[in-house]
């Protein structure tokens, strides 16, 4: 703010606008020259504003100025960076967005006119609040879907605003935030999380005691089994397993095989036979027995063949619905029921979706608005349950319509919608209901496909790529509604996202122009190119892992690429954990997937997670985190 400051002239405008509207965002640029390090801090001083705020930066700024995408979300300031310590020691922000450049000057000049243009605008319009309450309820079917879909950044800006909204006591915030880290396979975080033996004492439903059994299992006891140490193992329980009674008291419907691990060596510890048995014939009719590790297989089968009485086994009644068809049907006149279902994961114990499909479509789409409302909420459990292996299409058919009708087109919805899609298109269609469903698809996409969701745009053009046509011309018109508004803005771009959506162009056959002036200025900054790296990456979708690691080894030459779709963890997967200097991870279907064990086999600093499930999403977050980390 000096009046002599070389650079007042593009610094005092921020500041100026500011002081004129003081609810507005706080804006400050911040050169270091020492260091060449130049970043733009924008300061939001209320809760209710900061998920409008990232909205902001990613509409003017977003992939086009900035340099790596997680800087469109809030950041923890470092009191050792000068810049930081005066914010943290002259005010008390609710929420603190750190903004870079690629290292040009250029490229600087543009996010700085970038920020005073959102300044500008914002500073035109009239005053006024912008918080948007949503429904409790909406957005806890949002944050299930956006989890399920892999959005790891959209479910966390859902949390934040179930935070802000203030719905949600403190222990159901808990709750979503343990289910958030064990899909994300972070067991250290949720062992660690602040007053978690108040949270145990509420007790949680069924998928939360859960996800804190497994975590616990592959935090601290996973590596004593798989070295064949069941003392030890135990040992650990003894030490670390202090809140096991009220984790283990009620139903052990449990699907994981750690949680179940946990079950049989807390009956071993007490000599509990009903335990034992109980824990016995889950994996049994799970037909996960033979997934114990063999020290705690050995010792249960020991157990229960020493000649002690045979005492049987409380079990619960069964739940009211058994079905999809149940559910689905349900959705009108039994919200609480539905609601119970959803809460504690009742269906994972029904068959496939897949099995029913017909019916849970038909079902689906007669319902009214409310129930269709309602049947939103499910969403996130249908493509948990569909997974990659039973493509219930035409039930993944009318959920889309669902969010079609009814305007669901939030970045997580997005998601949810592109997984969806792929869904649909592994059931492999015919060419009317082909056509029908793209046409769906496009007629609404004016409304989302823009610059600043071109990672979900790929995806869903990608989904159509790499899945069987039946109709080239329906196929080729979505794509050419969908890629013409990135192609508009193509300086908007992120880098991977303006390669992979030249890619895609050229297979589909559109001739759009992706022309840039930050072409030749962005590839001279590239030096993680020759990087010497070793690369993990893991999603469940085998034909998105091919595609991006053909991308990577044209775009990267240098960097090692391993690919793994592995359903559990083994000594091959382990070794290539533990020699990989980066895991870029795919979180969809996470539950039928080894993401624990990958968290549990390498430091939490070299994973990154990405946000969605297509090849553009993967390509583009391992680029960035490439640029980021060897650039």
């Amino acid at each position: 703010m000096a009046e002599q400051y070389e650079w007042a002239d593009r610094t005092r405008p921020l500041v100026d606008i500011v002081l004129d509207r003081m609810d507005l965002p706080l804006v400050l640029p911040s050169l270091k020259k020492s260091l060449d390090r130049f970043f733009i801090y924008v300061v939001v001083d209320k809760r209710e504003d900061v998920a409008l705020t990232a909205e902001l930066i990613k509409a003017f700024a977003g992939p086009s100025y900035l340099v790596h995408a997680s800087m469109e979300y809030p950041v923890q300031l470092d009191p050792r960076v000068e810049a930081e310590r005066i914010l943290l020691e002259s005010m008390r922000p609710a929420a603190v967005f750190r903004l870079g450049a690629a290292p040009v000057p250029k490229q600087r000049g543009r996010l700085t006119d970038a920020a005073h243009l959102m300044l500008r605008v914002l500073a035109k319009r009239p005053t006024r609040t912008w918080q948007v309450i949503k429904p409790t309820g909406r957005l806890l079917a949002e944050f299930d879907a956006a989890l399920a879909a892999g959005g790891e950044a959209s479910s966390a800006a859902i949390l934040d605003q179930l935070r802000d909204n203030g719905g949600l006591d403190a222990s159901n915030l808990a709750y979503l935030t343990i289910k958030r880290f064990n899909r994300l396979g972070k067991d250290v975080e949720i062992q660690t999380l602040p007053r978690l033996a108040d949270v145990i004492r509420q007790e949680p439903p069924t998928p939360v005691r859960e996800a804190l059994l497994e975590s616990l299992y592959f935090s601290a006891i996973e590596d004593h089994l798989m070295a064949g140490d069941l003392d030890a193992a135990i040992q650990v329980l003894r030490d670390t397993g202090t809140h096991l009674d009220e984790l283990l008291n009620g139903s052990l419907r449990f699907r994981s095989t750690g949680a179940l691990t946990i079950a049989v060596l807390a009956g071993l510890v007490r000599g509990d036979h009903i335990l034992l048995k109980h824990a016995k014939a889950e994996l049994q009719s799970l037909g996960q027995i033979d997934e114990l590790p063999a020290v705690v297989r050995t010792e249960l089968l020991s157990r229960l063949e020493d000649g002690s009485p045979d005492t049987a086994i409380a079990t619960e009644p069964h739940p009211v619905m058994s079905s999809w068809g149940e559910l689905v049907a349900a959705m009108s006149d039994q919200p609480l029921a539905v609601r119970k279902v959803l809460r504690e994961s009742a269906w994972r114990e029904w068959p496939s979706p897949a099995q029913n499909d017909e019916e849970i479509a038909s079902l689906l789409d007669d319902l009214g608005d409310e129930a269709a409302e309602q049947a939103w909420s499910a969403v996130g459990a249908f493509l948990e349950a569909t997974g990659y292996d039973d493509p219930a299409d035409r039930s993944a058919h009318s959920f889309i319509l669902n969010a079609l009708t009814h305007n669901r087109f939030k970045p997580g919805d997005l998601l949810v919608i592109q997984a969806l899609l792929s869904i649909t298109l592994r059931g492999a269609p015919n060419a009317d209901h082909y056509e029908r469903l793209l046409r769906e698809i496009g007629s609404e996409s004016d409304r989302w496909a823009a610059p600043e969701r071109a990672s979900t745009v790929l995806d869903i053009v990608d989904s159509l790529v790499l899945s069987a046509c039946p109709d080239e011309a329906a196929r080729q018109q979505l794509g050419y509604r969908l890629l013409t508004p990135l192609s508009r803005h193509a300086e908007r771009l992120d880098v991977a996202d303006l390669s992979f959506a030249r890619v895609l162009d050229g297979e589909l056959g559109l001739g759009l122009s992706w022309q840039t002036e930050q072409d030749d200025e962005l590839a001279q900054s590239e030096a993680w190119q020759s990087a010497d790296v070793n690369l993990l990456l893991y999603s469940l979708d085998e034909k998105v892992l091919k595609r991006v690691t053909e991308q990577l080894n044209s775009v990267a030459p240098n960097v090692r690429v391993t690919a793994s779709s592995d359903h559990v963890g083994s000594p091959r997967l382990r070794q290539w954990v533990q020699s990989a200097d980066l895991v870029v991870l795919i979180t969809r279907c996470a539950k039928h997937a080894a993401t624990g064990f990958i968290s549990a086999h390498t430091n939490s600093e070299k994973i990154a997670y990405v946000d969605g499930s297509g090849s553009a999403s993967l390509l583009r977050t391992t680029l960035a985190e490439l640029r980021r980390r060897y650039g």
